[in-house]
């Protein structure tokens, strides 16, 4: 029989008795037990298992409480963490950690805010390395009123987690030379050490990525596409496998998420077809494409368009761009206008004269006014008047009435007109002024 058969053989008899002290209620025994077998399981590096031993080896501490057990029990927490940071279950690790922290406050340990505050820490980057920023500086929040010293401000980890936040928020690696030299990794548990590594390998990509929107126009009219390219460039993460101190290997990278944040006068109209994976190291720029529709008419804003990224199917972070700020119009208005004799114009007779006002275009047109001018005593209204207001046209419509008029001259009449309008976005526009020859026969 081999060694690692033995071991196993060892543990199933360990867990086989702790299982029966626990049917059993003699708790004490059990937890010994189930400690024991989940060494021996971690031992042969059967996380899984391990993990579930530790986790019953608390739980039966608990039951027999008690300030010495309360401390044992947040140990083997923190060992059932540990198997979970093994097995890549991050949100498992971060739910033991955190529960290892409040169980070892319940003490009297001296060194209670110290355990309790690595464990902080820990469930942090648990939280930090698979992209939950929000809920990772939230969980320090909630532990800091439980604490009496200044352990929980002045504890390296807690002086990296904050550096590790405030580098990715603020885009500013500095944040990381400040406390790099500092940090100790091999203090901590294999499991741990490794934590701390995927912790700096999400913040240095975070620094490493860069994603920005390219588009040059910022006036588009309504009811228009928006084409809009958009570059990521991932060409620098290659740096991470050759940093001195915490080296990263990256095998691959995709894009699991994108987030759109534009104003109710903006529709997303197509978002590229993206590839499971994205050639992280090529020079140059991954193209994003994206498709916008103009709405109604006012400020707009597209951006900040947030990309999920995967490193390694295990870890995630995330690339914000920029946002653009764009102006949306209604479409120019046209209007058009015609004098059209309704029978031949005779000298020194009454005839009518229809007038006809179109919109020839896709924009409204408000608050239309329309001036006749005649010349000096050639020309009388003899019904209607010399100036006109029209509240509307739409787009495509148009308008008719007719003036009757008299001549007292031959020859060819110029009458000038004077339109002015508002635009659908309430914008003045004109006076534009047009001359209409009217023949005048005898």
């Amino acid at each position: 029989m081999g060694k690692e058969e033995k071991i196993r053989k060892k543990g199933d008899v360990l867990l086989a008795k702790a299982e029966h002290y626990m049917d059993n209620r003699d708790y004490k025994r059990s937890a010994d037990n189930f400690q024991k077998a989940g060494d021996l399981f971690f031992e042969l590096e059967e996380w899984k298992i391990s993990e579930q031993c530790f986790r019953f080896t608390s739980k039966n501490f608990s039951r027999i409480g008690g300030e010495r057990n309360y401390h044992r029990a947040a140990n083997v927490q923190r060992k059932a963490a540990n198997c979970c940071l093994l097995l890549n279950d991050f949100s498992k690790a971060r739910d033991y950690f955190d529960i290892t922290a409040k169980s070892i406050l319940k003490s009297e340990l001296k060194t209670k805010e110290e355990f309790a505050t690595e464990n902080v820490c820990f469930a942090f980057m648990c939280h930090f390395v698979i992209g939950e920023q929000e809920e990772a500086i939230n969980s320090i929040k909630r532990f800091r009123s439980l604490f009496e010293s200044d352990i929980f401000g002045e504890h390296i980890l807690m002086k990296l987690v904050h550096n590790l936040s405030n580098a990715v928020l603020n885009k500013n690696e500095q944040y990381i030379k400040n406390i790099i030299n500092n940090i100790q990794p091999d203090k901590y548990s294999i499991a741990e050490n490794r934590l701390i590594h995927h912790a700096f390998l999400i913040t240095y990509a975070a620094l490493k990525t860069s994603f920005s929107l390219n588009l040059d126009e910022k006036e588009f009219e309504r009811d228009v596409l928006i084409d809009l390219q958009s570059q990521l460039d991932t060409s620098e993460l290659k740096e991470i496998e050759k940093h001195k101190k915490f080296p990263s290997k990256i095998d691959s990278l995709s894009i699991t998420n994108i987030e759109f944040n534009i104003s109710d006068n903006l529709i997303l109209k197509e978002k590229p077809s993206i590839s499971t994976e994205i050639e992280f190291n090529k020079e140059g720029d991954h193209v994003l494409p994206f498709k916008f529709r103009t709405n109604f008419p006012g400020k707009a804003h597209i951006g900040p368009i947030k990309l999920t990224l995967s490193i390694n199917k295990l870890f995630q972070y995330y690339a914000i761009s920029d946002t653009k700020q764009l102006k949306i119009t209604s479409p120019a208005a046209i209007l058009g206008i015609n004098l059209l004799p309704q029978k031949t114009p005779v000298i020194n007779q009454s005839f009518p004269l229809q007038v006809v006002v179109s919109n020839n275009s896709d924009g409204d047109a408000m608050e239309i006014e329309i001036l006749f001018e005649f010349p000096d005593e050639n020309i009388r209204m003899m019904r209607g008047t010399l100036d006109k207001k029209i509240y509307a046209l739409s787009p495509n419509e148009e308008i008719k009435w007719v003036i009757l008029i008299k001549a007292s001259d031959v020859g060819e009449l110029p009458i000038k007109t004077t339109v002015s309008f508002k635009d659908g976005d309430g914008n003045s526009r004109g006076p534009f002024e047009a001359i209409f020859p009217l023949m005048i026969n005898l």
